[in-house]
């Protein structure tokens, strides 16, 4: 009779058991209500789960009670202890009289444990888990204990399952909402400025015309010679630019206004309760913010256009005509601030030119004073002389756009070097080209390096080909180089220079202007100390 009584109460708090762990998808809840719940189908408050961790291949103890309380985060070694033994042959493992046992872990000093269970949680075959049980006291593990906790593992493996697999998919929901709110930050962000992009700014403008509540404004920015400084000094300096254009509108907007970036050097503020006062001061302030930025930044100065349009009615606002007239607005700025917005671009590359010793070590002056001469020979008018004088003064601002590792090696350049370093012939061009002034010689600066047989860059002319000026500047830029310290050999001597010169006639240089220099120079160092 006792045992049927005993079987009833088995079975009834296994079947409250099985309610209780598979309506817990909480994993910490879940492994601390098994211990709890084995403990009282056997009658002991000691236990402990141990869980496989998926990426180390480790097991170590995740919740504990009683006599186990302290030994969370324990790690299993394999074969040591109750549940090493379970570890290593994924079979429940009994030790009753536990102190007797040659394999108990030696780690555990307390010798009150008597007797030890070990049971595996199992999924789909394979160990996840190890659920233990021990009595302190006289009593043992008997079949009946046997049966009724391997009864309660196999609902206990199918719980932590069905845990495990919830907190996968939470985590997996969690990640995707991650990833959602990335993707959605991204559609509507701007990578480099971090402001809002075009998109967002359309949404917005859509958002509000539909609304059409309260006076809007739009401020429009554009940040002048954007592509030329790309194209010279490259996309990095042209993205500090950016980003500096991009601070300095935020910072003088209100924080609740949309500003983004809807171009690629375009900007745009979207303010609402607006008025024309507000829009004016903002851009008063971005304007005296530029020129403050510029006091500390001389060598590369950022130079905007900025317009803005206010809506003249609180009602059935039009945000397309709104944008188009902060346009216009915008634009009128550019218009009348493009030439000298130029020259500040051009003056701020040539003093970065000067930084890199091209001009200050004197190699402008003497490259005009040598042109000259050569043109005077030549019988050539006084603004012709004054054409190539400039173009000896600027010939090489494209080497602004070359990196100094490269400018100032040490030895000769690689294959790859020299390549990059002829791209200073067409960065200069397209900066001439951008200044008008300089626009009658961009042309000879982009062919100031062709060679008289055809092989010099970047065109490959040959011959007559090639604009006298670019002759004339090849013999006096290859005669100055010879004659003064290079950062990879000394100087050469008037008269080894003027060899190598004649060397060079009609393979390199126009053999007619050769000597025609050759007979200048070798004057000049008798009359002015040059060299012999």
């Amino acid at each position: 009779m006792d045992d049927i009584y005993r079987q009833n109460t088995y079975l009834n708090t296994l079947h409250d058991t099985a309610l209780t762990l598979m309506n817990n998808l909480d994993t910490r809840e879940l492994l601390e209500n098994m211990v709890l719940k084995a403990g009282e189908l056997v009658g002991t408050q000691d236990g402990f789960i141990a869980l496989l961790n998926d990426v180390t291949g480790n097991f170590t103890l995740k919740v504990a009670v009683g006599f186990y309380s302290g030994l969370i985060g324990k790690k299993i070694v394999p074969g040591v202890g109750v549940i090493g033994q379970v570890m290593v042959s994924a079979e429940t493992c009994i030790v009753n009289h536990y102190n007797l046992w040659p394999n108990r872990d030696h780690e555990i000093k307390d010798t009150t444990l008597n007797a030890v269970i070990g049971i595996p949680l199992k999924a789909n075959g394979q160990l996840v888990g190890i659920l233990g049980l021990a009595y302190l006291d006289d009593k043992i593990f008997g079949q009946d204990e046997i049966n009724i906790l391997s009864r309660f593992a196999d609902l206990a493996s199918i719980a932590l399952a069905n845990a495990r697999l919830y907190t996968a998919l939470q985590q997996e929901l969690a990640e995707r909402k991650q990833i959602e709110k990335k993707l959605r930050y991204i559609s509507y962000h701007d990578a480099l400025t971090g402001l809002y992009n075009r998109t967002f700014f359309k949404h917005e403008m859509t958002r509000i015309q539909s609304d059409g509540k309260g006076q809007v404004g739009i401020i429009l920015c554009d940040v002048d010679g954007l592509k030329l400084i790309n194209d010279t000094l490259g996309h990095e300096q042209g993205d500090l630019l950016l980003n500096a254009a991009a601070r300095i509108i935020k910072d003088n907007v209100r924080p609740a206004d949309i500003v983004a970036r809807i171009g690629g050097d375009e900007f745009a503020v979207l303010l609402t309760k607006a008025d024309p006062k507000l829009l004016e001061d903002a851009c008063v302030q971005m304007r005296s913010a530029v020129d403050t930025d510029n006091a500390s930044h001389l060598e590369l100065p950022l130079s905007m256009s900025i317009g803005y349009a206010v809506s003249d009615r609180q009602d059935m606002i039009n945000m397309n005509e709104l944008f188009r007239e902060a346009d216009d607005s915008m634009y009128r700025e550019k218009l009348c601030r493009s030439r000298k917005n130029r020259s500040a671009i051009f003056q701020a590359l040539l003093k970065a030119l000067e930084a890199r010793d091209f001009i200050t070590e004197g190699h402008g002056d003497r490259m005009q004073m040598l042109t000259a001469k050569l043109a005077v020979a030549l019988g050539w008018s006084q603004r012709r002389i004054e054409d190539i004088k400039l173009l000896a003064q600027l010939h090489d601002i494209g080497k602004v756009g070359i990196p100094d590792r490269i400018l100032f090696k040490q030895g000769y350049l690689t294959l790859k070097e020299q390549v990059e370093m002829q791209r200073h012939a067409d960065i200069g061009y397209r900066i001439a080209q951008s200044v008008s002034d300089l626009i009658p010689i961009s042309d000879f600066i982009l062919k100031h390096h062709e060679w008289w047989n055809g092989n010099g860059y970047p065109l490959g002319l040959a011959g007559e080909e090639i604009p006298l000026e670019c002759r004339m500047l090849a013999i006096a830029d290859a005669y100055d180089a010879m004659t003064n310290d290079r950062p990879y050999r000394k100087a050469r001597s008037n008269r080894e220079a003027v060899a190598e010169l004649m060397r060079q006639a009609g393979r390199q240089f126009d053999p007619n202007l050769v000597t025609l220099f050759c007979q200048l120079v070798d004057k000049l160092s008798g009359r002015d100390g040059f060299e012999a």
